[in-house]
């Protein structure tokens, strides 16, 4: 990994502030204002949070954000996620790109190469598998919830209701696609220190310990002991079966009678269990410390890298009330048939 040093900082830092002094000169002469992306721009030479961090964090970085900020429509063609509705991938792009632009210019060819790798996959066999799936299929209106697999584990879901609950630990698998595959007990937040690297400083004190942080911004971990986790999908996304290499999808369009009665079978079998359900909270590793209070990890079960925002995922989670004393293993409840509630399609 290669660090930043105290005499970048200072190069990097005085190139930004002859952009932001820039855009604040733009700003105050009529009849000119400032656009949207010279807004974010100024926004970020103003605080730049990723000026110390490692050429390698900020390429993987330019990777989760790139991937956020693509769709793969009804169509089968990659495009551009809306930002109408919500703007803060764009806003984080627009970051990156002032960024490399104080590290020489536009990001490197290999990295967006890298970046756009992803994308590949949902091509590999033709037409997205997605196009068949979903082919002719009207989604309701109202609110659903859906879940992604093989069509022989969906199956016994509809039909019978059997259902597999696996521990959080099970997800950290290298067998599993990138996309499938998180640590889903740790988190981890980067809290920026080059104001301290220029002013010569190498550590902090904090609450009688010394942490140091070198030429490198704070690793900040947060780590969750092991628990039970059943994730789903809000709504149809066709990404998603290439995602999770599935070749079927299980619409249900009763999400309260689903969840309620996943939650009552699973506490009957084990009542000591803690419940949280809803939309997952997706958190930014560089920009989710600067409130203090770590709003986001209130409940850090239902959190997960933004990395995977895209995915939009409901879960269901359950924390054990006391101590566990041995590893979790996968919990098979049932539920009873879905058939009234639900539909499995397939390609």
């Amino acid at each position: 990994m290669s660090m930043v040093s105290v005499e970048q900082l200072r190069v990097r830092l005085s190139q930004m502030e002859e952009r932001r002094a820039y855009f604040e000169r733009k700003s105050t002469q009529p009849p000119t204002r400032l656009t949207r992306h010279e807004v974010w721009r100024h926004s970020y030479l103003s605080y730049p949070y990723l000026i110390g961090a490692p050429d390698d964090r900020i390429a993987l970085r330019f990777r989760d954000i790139f991937i956020n900020q693509t769709e793969l429509g009804h169509s089968g063609k990659i495009g551009m996620r809306p930002f109408q509705t919500d703007d803060s991938f764009l806003q984080s792009f627009t970051h990156m790109l002032e960024e490399y632009g104080s590290r020489g210019g536009s990001p490197p060819s290999n990295v967006i190469m890298d970046a756009r790798k992803p994308l590949f996959r949902y091509f590999q066999n033709g037409d997205p598998i997605a196009i068949r799936m979903f082919s002719g299929y009207n989604v309701p209106p109202s609110p659903i919830l859906v879940k992604y697999g093989r069509r022989q584990f969906l199956d016994p879901m509809l039909n019978a209701g059997e259902i597999r609950i696996c521990p959080a630990s099970f997800y950290n698998n290298s067998g599993f696609l990138e996309s499938a595959r998180d640590d889903e007990t740790s988190r981890y937040l980067f809290i920026p220190t080059f104001r301290e690297r220029l002013a010569g400083k190498h550590h902090f004190d904090f609450q009688g310990h010394r942490i140091s942080f070198g030429h490198d911004d704070i690793m900040l971990p947060v780590i969750v002991p092991d628990y039970y986790l059943f994730s789903l999908c809000d709504h149809v996304y066709y990404r998603m079966p290439t995602d999770f290499d599935a070749d079927a999808a299980l619409i249900i369009r009763d999400p309260a009678r689903f969840i309620r009665q996943v939650i009552s079978a699973f506490l009957a079998r084990s009542p000591e269990w803690h419940v949280f359900h809803g939309p997952v909270t997706y958190y930014d590793p560089y920009r989710d410390h600067t409130n203090h209070d770590f709003t986001k990890f209130k409940v850090p079960e239902m959190v997960k890298h933004f990395a995977y925002a895209y995915q939009r995922e409901v879960r269901i989670a359950l924390r054990a009330k006391r101590s566990i004393r041995s590893a979790l293993e996968p919990i098979h409840i049932s539920i009873g048939a879905m058939t009234e509630y639900a539909e499995l399609l397939y390609a």
